[in-house]
């Protein structure tokens, strides 16, 4: 496997000397393709264990009990859902602030303790304030993965992967970039009212409400690329009640088999194995001539304008794993003349000249 200077023009390639191979790969790791992973094989497997609410939110529903003596005549017990400015409306206690950044369950507690002792309360009240369903998020998703549409997700599940998974995870034309676009709380809210829940099966086209068509609205707009985002960098993004969440659509990553093969043209890369030289030399049906031998590969060179061309050797690829070349998105491949064939085609030339037996063309 040799390495020449960029070239435009596959026919035109010739020999370089070492010096020039040298100048041009420097270190061949630049030119060498690693074993390409397509952005849908990323794993969005959610785990079994059960995330653990630290703290109340708007929009969860509570239960809160309040005993201020032994009888059940002395005891309240409140179902009731958490208000977007973090309070709960108790009878006769009023609103009280239960939840938000930083406040405990503890902070709660004490919170209604201390409206019961504002209202007369004159033994300290047994009061427990519990979460019943964590507040659901609408997460819309967009662009290539598999169902499209609106799904509820549980606050404490509202990452990226839990969404991406109820979406059927992500499709084949799936590009690198994750674009996250969020709205101000007030529309949130309003949103909220809105019934537009997806079961996690659907897969039909939807039509989104006036308010998610108004992009204007948005108020945040973040992009998450993979790779290089792992998994655990995908769980960490939190989404919230009305985000968008679009995956690039792009077309699947391919190369180019021209040449003096039987079948050219572009080729998908299979999704997760590897596509080698003789993978592509076979998926275009063979090589026109069973004496050729030279194939030419065009790559792009990180961090340079021109490509570099690497020449391989059919034979060699067969005898030796090493020598048969991985390829990579991008790589246009082109099987090339030798002197054989060029004989051959001279003598082809020759006898239909002579013999009309068809148009004179060299193949």
């Amino acid at each position: 496997m040799r390495c020449f200077a960029p070239l435009y023009m596959f026919g035109n390639a010739v020999d370089a000397n070492r010096s020039s191979k040298e100048n041009v790969c420097g270190s061949s790791s630049r030119v060498q393709a690693s074993r390409w992973q397509a952005p849908c094989t990323v794993d969005l497997s959610t785990g079994s264990s059960v995330p653990v609410v630290a703290h109340l939110e708007a929009g969860d529903e509570v239960e809160v009990l309040v005993a201020t003596g032994l009888n059940a005549s002395q005891m309240t017990r409140i179902q009731t859902t958490v208000a977007t400015d973090g309070t709960v409306e108790l009878p006769v206690l009023g609103r009280i602030p239960v939840a938000g950044q930083g406040v405990t369950p503890e902070m709660s507690r004490q919170a209604v303790v201390q409206a019961c002792f504002r209202e007369g309360v004159t033994q300290k009240p047994l009061v427990q304030v519990s979460l019943q369903k964590p507040r659901q998020n609408r997460i819309i998703l967009n662009g290539a993965v598999s169902r499209p549409g609106t799904y509820t997700l549980s606050r404490e599940n509202s990452d990226l992967v839990s969404a991406l998974a109820a979406a059927g995870g992500l499709s084949r034309e799936a590009g690198e970039k994750i674009t996250i676009q969020s709205r101000p709380a007030a529309d949130r809210a309003l949103q909220s009212n809105a019934q537009i829940v997806r079961t996690g099966a659907s897969t039909e086209q939807f039509d989104p409400p006036p308010l998610l068509k108004d992009t204007n609205s948005l108020s945040d707009r973040r992009e998450i690329r993979i790779p290089p985002a792992t998994k655990d960098k995908l769980v960490s993004e939190q989404l919230k009640d009305g985000d968008v969440v679009i995956v690039e659509r792009r077309d699947p990553p391919g190369i180019v088999v021209t040449g003096m093969v039987n079948k050219p043209g572009r080729v998908d890369l299979p999704i997760n194995q590897e596509f080698r030289i003789l993978d592509a030399v076979s998926v275009a049906h063979g090589v026109s001539y069973k004496v050729l031998d030279r194939v030419m590969v065009c790559r792009a060179v990180p961090g340079k304008a021109e490509r570099a061309v690497i020449e391989v050797s059919l034979r060699e690829a067969t005898r030796n794993q090493q020598e048969n070349l991985l390829l990579m998105p991008g790589d246009i491949v082109s099987v090339e003349a030798n002197m054989p064939v060029l004989f051959q085609d001279c003598v082809d030339f020759i006898v239909s000249a002579t013999l009309g037996v068809g148009p004179a063309v060299i193949r």
